[in-house]
């Protein structure tokens, strides 16, 4: 078990441990863009960074995606209409 905390993607994560759950932990310190997860407790440490990295992973898709819209809007491309020129093999 880890006693000491933990840095991940500049959230502080702490072991919190209770008798049910030894290996519990905490994420007690966030930057403001991630304050979700401020005082979130999980099971053990490799819950919190599995939570984490989902979150950020998830949050890069989702601009991505707004990109790619900006992007054929800027070619002229409607972003309802359909691709009918990508080939689908």
């Amino acid at each position: 078990m880890n006693t000491q905390e933990i840095k991940h993607r500049n959230c502080i994560i702490t072991p919190t441990p209770t008798e049910k759950f030894p290996e519990m932990v905490t994420i007690t310190k966030t930057p403001k863009v991630k304050e979700i997860f401020n005082t979130r407790k999980y099971v053990t440490q490799s819950h919190a960074v599995i939570a984490i990295d989902t979150w950020e992973a998830e949050s890069l898709i989702g601009r991505g995606s707004k990109k790619v819209r900006e992007e054929l809007i800027e070619l002229g491309l409607d972003t309802e209409e359909p691709l009918d020129f990508v080939d689908e093999d």
